[in-house]
This record gives structure tokens, sequence and C-alpha cells, in this order.
């Protein structure tokens, strides 16, 4: 056996590292620089095929499938929501009637019938448009895929997604995770068992500055849709007002600057009205309004971020519409102290405004990327 090295390593004077070697690494920033524009800041997706098999980690799971039938990274998020929640769920939810199973399990079936009756390329692939089955189901996966691949999906979490009844709330949180883990954020949940105080959904720190922001996720619950019972609304009947759900958030008296991630959980018509305005719609800002407090008039919220993602509410094979999606900024406090009290009244600007306006922007940058989102192929 050889003794050399396979590996040598020599110091090149300045100047001499060859034009190449610098046009690889400018390649590789400006893809680097794509990905976090197209998907932010989630790990990219460590996969690779080996004996006919398409591996990928999860956090740190490995989940495998026949290479064959994984081409595509939705073949993978086609198998992850069934690897997560389990055989014994799935099995449980598809022995109950279509219309009394979990909405994830109603959305992949809408998807996967749809999507079989496309005919296929010559390449023996499925393209179809995006339907509201299809957005709901693959978003959910993603969101799923993001946040257990960054290793912050708890038990806790998991056990409310697979229960009908908490499905709804729980989705939420999962889009306010993964949308904080996409703008550079790590995430820390709350001691759920520690009762002596109630808590935000979970602490947010932006890995690039050490800030941190406590962050809730509410969403409005109506009949008829995502699991809850009754008939749907009349359109122009649904309730509006976010008030109560704002001041349930900001009462559970975060130490850090408070974000909020409001569903408005409306068909696409009702939502286009409410968050396709700019300043925000008069609903939402004398709400955001009511809620100043003291003399100084503070925001308790340092970040508003309302979205609508109304693909539950379309038919069974009508394509999905594009997502609302605003966010409302509170400007610094005077001096630049934080509106949530004594303990945060030593933090700087960054805390109370630059670190949510990173997040909010990050925010924005998803919502264009789900509009250039327009076909899907299996």
């Amino acid at each position: 056996m050889s003794n050399t090295p396979r590996w040598q390593a020599r110091e090149l004077a300045p100047g001499k590292v060859p034009n190449e070697v610098w046009e690889q690494f400018a390649q590789q920033q400006l893809q680097d620089q794509e990905y976090i524009r197209q998907f932010g800041h989630a790990r990219a997706p460590v996969t690779n095929v080996f004996k006919g098999y398409r591996f990928v980690a999860v956090g740190g799971q490995m989940m495998w499938m026949p290479a064959e039938k994984g081409k595509y990274f939705t073949d993978f998020l086609l198998v992850l929501v069934q690897n997560i929640f389990g055989r014994e769920w799935w099995e449980a939810e598809f022995a109950k009637p279509r219309d009394q199973r979990h909405p994830v399990a109603q959305w992949r079936y809408k998807a996967m019938v749809y999507q079989n009756k496309q005919p296929k390329t010559d390449e023996g692939i499925y393209v179809a448009k995006l339907t509201g089955p299809m957005a709901a189901y693959y978003t959910f996966a993603y969101d799923l895929f993001v946040v257990a691949d960054n290793g912050r999906l708890d038990e806790t979490l998991l056990a409310r997604l697979k229960h009908p009844e908490l499905f709804q709330g729980a989705r939420h949180e999962l889009f306010a995770e993964a949308t904080c883990i996409r703008a550079g954020f790590t995430i820390e949940h709350e001691d759920e068992s520690d009762r002596s105080s109630r808590h935000a959904e979970f602490t947010a720190t932006h890995r690039a500055t050490g800030e941190k922001v406590s962050v809730e996720a509410k969403s409005k619950h109506r009949p008829g849709v995502m699991g809850r019972a009754g008939g749907r609304e009349a359109i122009g009947e649904h309730d509006l007002p976010i008030g109560k759900l704002l001041n349930n958030a900001i009462a559970k008296n975060s130490p850090h600057p408070l974000v909020v991630f409001m569903d408005m959980n409306l068909p696409w018509e009702s939502g286009a009205r409410i968050l396709r305005m700019n300043p925000p719609h008069p609903l939402i800002q004398a709400t955001l309004n009511k809620l100043r407090v003291g003399e100084s008039k503070l925001d308790p919220i340092s970040l508003l971020v309302v979205s609508n993602n109304p693909a539950h509410y379309t038919e069974d094979e009508e394509e999905v519409r594009t997502p609302q999606l605003m966010s409302v900024l509170a400007p610094p406090a005077e001096g630049y102290e934080s509106s949530r009290g004594a303990d945060c009244n030593c933090l700087c600007r960054a805390s109370v405004h630059a670190v949510p306006e990173v997040l909010s922007e990050a925010v924005a940058e998803q919502q264009e990327g789900q509009r250039k989102e327009s076909t899907i192929s299996h």
C-alpha cells in the first residue's frame, strides 16, 4: 500500500491562485445567493443516490425511497408526511369516510387523484397545474421538512399536528417556525410544562446578530374548514376582527420584542379585500392603534405578519390562487427602548426594529417566490 498522501497542500503567493479556482468560488457564491433568494437560510436538502435508492437527510434521520420514484423533491415530500406521522396514523385515517378524515389526509387523497388523471410526458412524468389540495399538502409537507431538517420538530407540536381539532393552530405555528428558519433565525421552544406563567410559542434568535424575538402564532377558526365542524360561511359573512387574538398574544408578557403571525383563514376574495391594501386596511390599522398602551402609545407588537392561504377553500381540481401576505412593522420607540417592559430596556434599536425588519423582508420574499410557482411535476 502506497504511503503517498491522497491530498497535498502547498502555499500560494498572492495572485498565484489559478483563475479557474476563483471562477469556481464566484460561481458557488452566486449559486448560494440564488438558493437563499428562493428558499431562505434553511439548510439545503442533503440527498444522494446509492445502489438504486434516493437517500434524503431529515435532521438527524435518513429517509430513502427507490431512485426511480424519487426523481423530484415533490416525490420525497409525498412520503415525508407519511414517515413522520407514522403508518398507524395513516391507516387509521384512511379507514374513515373521506369527509371525516384529517385535513392532511384529505389534501393528499385529492391531490393524488387529480395528479394521476394527468397524461404523462415523453419522459414519463406528470405535469399539472397546482390545485388547492396540492398546494395545501405540498406547502405543509415542505414546512414540515424545513422544521424537521433543522432539528426543531418536537413531539408536542407533532402531536398537535396529528390531532384534527388542534391541527389548524399547530399548522400555523409550523408555518411561523419554518418562516423564521428561512429568515435566518434559530428556534427555541418554551417549556410547556412550566405552568407558573404563560409563554409565547417560541423564541427566535437571529443568527447574524444574536438578537431575540418572541413569536406568537394565531389563526382564526371558521366552521366547515380545517377540520372544524359546521357549514362554511358565505362570502361577506366572515368574522373579521382580530383584536381578541392579538390581545391574547400580548397578554403572555413575552420577554423579547413580540412578533405575531396572524392567519385570517378566509376565501381568496375576502382575503384580497383586506390584505391587498397599502397602507394596511383600516380594520388592521385601527386594531393596532387600540393596542398601543400608556401615555407614550408604544406598540406592544413589534411586527405583525398577517397571512391568508386560501388553498383549503378551493374545489378539488380548482387551480390555487396566490396567497395573501402583508406585514406591519412598528416604528422604533423613542430612545430605542422596547415596549415590552424593564427587562427589554437595554435592547438596542436592532432588537425592536432591525431584527423584525429582517423577518419582514424574508416574509415578503417568500410571498414573491410563491407567486412564481405555477406548475408542479412528479
